[in-house]
C-alpha cells in the first residue's frame, strides 16, 4: 500500500435546498510515511497541528452523492493542499465516505461518521478555535 499522508478531521457541511453544500474541515497532521523524503521535510515537526479547508460543491439528494472543491485554507502550518472529494452519504445518513483527489490524483480515502448536532458542533468550534488562536 502507498500510504502517504495520515489526517484526522472534523467537518461541518451546511446545504440549501438547491443542494449548493459549504464544507468547513479541520484538519490534524497525524503521521507520513517515513520511505518518502520530500513529505517527510514538508512535515518534519508539524505532528499534531492543524488547519482549516473552506470547500463549495454540490450534494444530490438522488444518489445521496455528495461532491465538493477546497477553495481556501486557513493553514498556519503549511500542512493542507487544495483537494476535491467523491463522496457518498450512507442512507441513514450517518456515514460520508469517498475518495479525494489531490493534484489530479484520486488516492486519497475519507470516512467520516457523524456526531449528535449538540456534540458534533461543539467539537467543531474547539477544534476551529485551536487553529484560530
Amino acid at each position: 500500500m502507498n500510504k502517504q499522508e495520515l489526517f484526522t478531521g472534523i467537518l461541518k457541511v451546511t446545504t440549501n435546498a438547491a443542494g449548493t453544500v459549504k464544507v468547513e474541515i479541520v484538519w490534524t497532521y497525524l503521521a507520513i510515511d517515513s520511505s518518502n523524503s520530500e513529505l517527510m521535510d514538508m512535515y518534519k515537526g508539524k505532528k499534531g497541528r492543524s488547519g482549516i479547508e473552506y470547500a463549495e460543491g454540490n450534494f444530490s439528494a438522488a444518489g445521496n452523492d455528495l461532491s465538493f472543491e477546497s477553495i481556501k485554507t486557513d493553514d498556519p502550518f503549511t500542512i493542507l493542499g487544495l483537494d476535491k472529494y467523491h463522496l457518498k452519504l450512507s442512507a441513514d445518513k450517518k456515514v460520508i465516505y469517498g475518495s479525494t483527489e489531490t493534484q489530479g490524483s484520486n488516492e486519497g480515502l475519507m470516512y467520516a461518521i457523524k456526531l449528535p448536532d449538540a456534540a458534533g458542533a461543539k467539537e467543531f468550534m474547539i477544534a476551529k478555535a485551536r487553529v484560530k488562536k
